[in-house]
């Protein structure tokens, strides 16, 4: 079907309706004198102002012709405080009633402005004269300049159908742009009729088809904005199917490399591992050497008691055989001699000491460095005392009697100013190394 038939048979269907109306009439929705809102502040409106009754209703109102510099204007609006630096935009809106969209054929609208204005129908925008193409801004200035005289008149006239209305309420808004600072004068005024009459058909039916026509192109063009999007998505795909070989590529070459690094440092720390449990196996076995020549020391020192008691033993019987008293007097005083030379050897306690070290790293220097008027012998009872002996076993080791233990811990106590409240037993035990 044709465009051109569409238009014929659009004529007939229109001639029809008007041939068997008994109205043949126009019909002013908004006159010339009717009440605006406005806004004439040096900043934006609220977004959302080109549809929204609820926003425009703090706004100011006024009877239109609405500006300033011009005899046509019945309200005056503000432009600032400088006459050489005026705001560029001023905001128009009206709300106004339609029961049924389609008791009117077609309707017109009738624009005087001054510089450059864009007009809306509810959120849409239906017009633009004199102002540049993309989106306007409260800044954005008139691309023509209004020749003084020239905005008496209504300029512009445009039609809507009943499809661009809705029943109810519907907005009309419109922003008014200055070509410059120093304009003298900006000017807005808007009638709209509604029109039932034949000689609206042809405008109808050209509004129609430029409609159609504009609906053909952009089913158009949306048809070729999706083959080329369904071309893109096809070469995208292609292109990610082609990247998809090299990325799997890539990603192999990674794990590859990812693994060998892992290898590699697994054998480092393993290598790191075996040299220090090396380290500490050489550690371990010296420290066994040692040991076992401690042990060995212990052994022969137990040999050697066991042998001099056995001399000791050995002496005794002989002495006392046979022989007269002071004689006997003189062999125990040789045997005491001797056990006293014994007793007497640092042998023992230095194995003793290395022992204690061992097992408490630099507890006897600390005790040295904080009180170094303890004598060997005490250093000894201190030692004993830090091993948890009892005074009884203390006294054995020693060879010496309870009393004299309890008398070696009171001058302990004494060289360390302690007082009498203090357990010598759990000071030395909390001194740490």
């Amino acid at each position: 079907m044709t465009q051109k038939y569409v238009n014929f048979k659009l004529f007939l269907i229109l001639s029809f309706f008007c041939l068997n109306n008994p109205i043949f009439s126009q019909e002013k929705i908004i006159k010339s004198g009717d009440e605006w809102r406005f806004y004439d502040k040096a900043i934006p409106p609220k977004n959302g102002w080109i549809n929204s009754s609820r926003i425009t209703s703090t706004w100011k109102k006024g009877i239109s012709g609405l500006g300033y510099g011009d005899k046509a204007v019945t309200t005056v609006i503000d432009f600032g405080k400088d006459p050489d630096n005026k705001r560029i935009t001023a905001y128009f809106s009206k709300g106004f009633q339609i029961d049924n969209p389609h008791d009117f054929v077609l309707y017109q609208v009738n624009i005087e402005k001054d510089d450059g204005i864009v007009l809306y129908l509810n959120g849409k925008e239906i017009f633009r004269k004199d102002m540049p193409i993309g989106k306007i801004h409260h800044d954005t200035k008139a691309s023509g300049l209004i020749v003084s005289g020239q905005s008496e008149a209504f300029l512009h006239t445009i039609f809507i159908t009943p499809e661009d209305l809705r029943r109810g309420e519907n907005i009309i808004s419109a922003s008014v742009h200055q070509g410059t600072e120093k304009s003298e004068d900006l000017i807005f005024n808007l009638e709209l009729f509604g029109l039932n009459t034949q000689e609206a058909l042809p405008t109808l039916i050209k509004e129609r088809s430029i409609k159609n026509s504009t609906l053909d192109l952009r089913l158009k063009n949306l048809s070729y904005k999706h083959e080329l999007e369904k071309k893109e998505f096809q070469y995208e795909l292609m292109k990610q199917e082609k990247n998809s070989h090299s990325v799997y590529l890539i990603f192999l070459l990674f794990i590859f490399l990812s693994l060998t690094s892992v290898l590699a440092y697994a054998l480092i720390l393993n290598r790191k591992k075996l040299t220090a449990a090396n380290t500490k196996n050489d550690i371990l076995e010296k420290q066994n050497q040692f040991k076992d020549a401690e042990i060995m020391d212990i052994s022969l020192n137990s040999i050697n008691n066991k042998n001099f008691l056995k001399e000791i033993k050995k002496e005794l019987g002989f002495s006392i055989q046979n022989k007269s008293l002071s004689i006997v007097n003189k062999e125990i005083q040789k045997i005491i001699g001797n056990i006293d030379f014994n007793l007497d050897t640092s042998e023992n306690w230095s194995s003793l000491k290395n022992h204690f070290d061992a097992i408490h790293s630099g507890y006897l220097d600390k005790l040295k460095s904080l009180y170094p008027n303890l004598s060997d012998i005490e250093l000894r009872h201190c030692i004993f005392i830090k091993l948890r002996l009892q005074t009884k076993e203390i006294a054995n080791i020693l060879h010496i009697d309870p009393r004299s233990v309890q008398s070696a811990r009171y001058r302990i106590k004494k060289k360390m100013n302690l007082d009498e409240n203090t357990n010598l037993k759990d000071y030395l035990l909390n001194i740490n190394s």
